[in-house]
């Protein structure tokens, strides 16, 4: 699916994995992949599918505010961006790039994001 803002293609997918848990079988995460196949955006894992999903809609809704965007550089030099929700709380992180300006690139292809970026669900 092309975006009009920029017209290029994303794409959700969620994934699962089995976990060694007494407690939890499985955990769920999803990627944010490019027209390249590359992830550009990462979750943290949730115990069930309907939070995963939630927070993608999360991302949705906050990929346009760039307040919900937090910039750092590693020790190494190398630049993450994580995304925060309305309340704060960071719920997904970005691959390391090697220069500032990358990473600002990424947020604002960001802002192309819509309720309409495809979203394919590998656990079934």
């Amino acid at each position: 699916m092309k975006h009009s803002a920029n017209k290029k293609k994303f794409y959700f997918e969620i994934h699962t994995d089995e976990v060694e848990l007494t407690y939890l079988n499985y955990r769920f995460y999803f990627d944010l992949i490019n027209e390249k196949g590359e992830i550009i955006l990462k979750s943290f894992s949730y115990t069930n599918k309907i939070d995963c999903q939630k927070v993608i809609k999360s991302v949705l809704r906050n990929s346009k505010n760039k307040e919900h965007f937090i910039i750092k550089q590693a020790f190494d030099n190398t630049w993450i961006v994580f995304m925060e929700d309305g309340n704060g709380i960071i719920i997904a992180f970005s691959q390391y790039f090697d220069t500032e300006k990358e990473v600002k690139n990424l947020i604002k292809d960001l802002n192309c994001l819509s309720l309409k970026t495809p979203v394919i669900d590998k656990t079934k």
